[in-house]
């Protein structure tokens, strides 16, 4: 007896295909030795090869990384400041900070990167890098609190307190209490806005300068004039940066819940 497919089986293999097909048919491709990519020509490491041998590309990659750095790291601290001032608000006010955080996230991001133009053009401002980095900077700020905002709310009146009953300064229980047991967030926001950041179009298109250019915007520049072993080449290379980074955050992720059960049973034992 033949065993028939479910419906909703069929409509996640298609799905499933629609997502990943095109993504597999650009790693095939950049191994594709026929350059008009009609058919399988054999193996090679060729388009590879020669696409990091173009200065652009490598010129590229570079201003990518140090703008998602540069983004993350400005991010993260804010983000970190912002958490730790909201917990000592009011709750009215630190339910308005909240929704504006989150509105960030609900703005389109064409939105936000025109406004930010706007304000630049206003201040008689030039574009560049700089302003990539702003630009990345409020909507990497917005996942990084979400993140460090989540895990600050489960030490927050416990540990900290506990600290300053025992007569430790306000800046001791940061340091040697609250900073150890924030830092797995930390990694896995920093982790994430240097992901978003080095990943991002829409902002950096409107906001960089004439002489700035990342890898996004050169892989969507050269794929207007059709496809071609080096587009497929170059961005197999950035989907395996973007793999690397969120594998680490995948790994970062069971950080807190091992330090928590560590820290669970110190107390038992005492």
């Amino acid at each position: 007896m033949k065993r028939r497919v479910s419906p909703a089986a069929a409509v996640t293999v298609a799905v499933l295909a629609f997502l990943y097909l095109p993504i597999g048919m650009v790693i095939v491709n950049a191994f594709n030795a026929d350059e008009s990519l009609v058919g399988w020509g054999g193996a090679t490491l060729e388009w590879i090869t020669g696409a990091f041998a173009d200065e652009r590309v490598r010129e590229d990659f570079l201003t990518s990384c140090l703008i998602a750095l540069l983004s993350t790291v400005v991010a993260v601290a804010l983000s970190l400041a912002a958490v730790m001032a909201v917990s000592r608000l009011p709750k009215r006010a630190g339910a308005v900070l909240q929704t504006l955080t989150y509105a960030r996230l609900m703005i389109p991001e064409v939105v936000i990167a025109a406004g930010i133009l706007v304000v630049i053009q206003r201040l008689g401002l030039s574009t560049g890098t700089w302003s990539v980095v702003a630009g990345h900077i409020v909507f990497c700020s917005a996942y990084a609190t979400l993140v460090l905002q989540s895990r600050f709310a489960t030490l927050t009146g416990t540990y900290d307190e506990a600290a300053a009953d025992l007569g430790a300064p306000p800046r001791r229980v940061f340091l040697k209490v609250l900073w150890p047991m924030m830092m797995p967030a930390v990694v896995i926001a920093a982790l994430l806005s240097f992901t978003f950041s080095f990943d991002d179009v829409v902002s950096t298109v409107f906001l960089a300068g004439p002489e700035t250019e990342t890898l996004p915007v050169l892989i969507l520049s050269l794929s207007r004039h059709g496809t071609s072993p080096e587009i497929n080449a170059i961005a197999v290379a950035f989907m395996f940066v973007s793999l690397v980074l969120m594998c680490l955050v995948a790994l970062a992720s069971f950080w807190p819940s091992k330090q928590t059960r560590s820290v669970t049973s110190e107390e038992e034992e005492a």
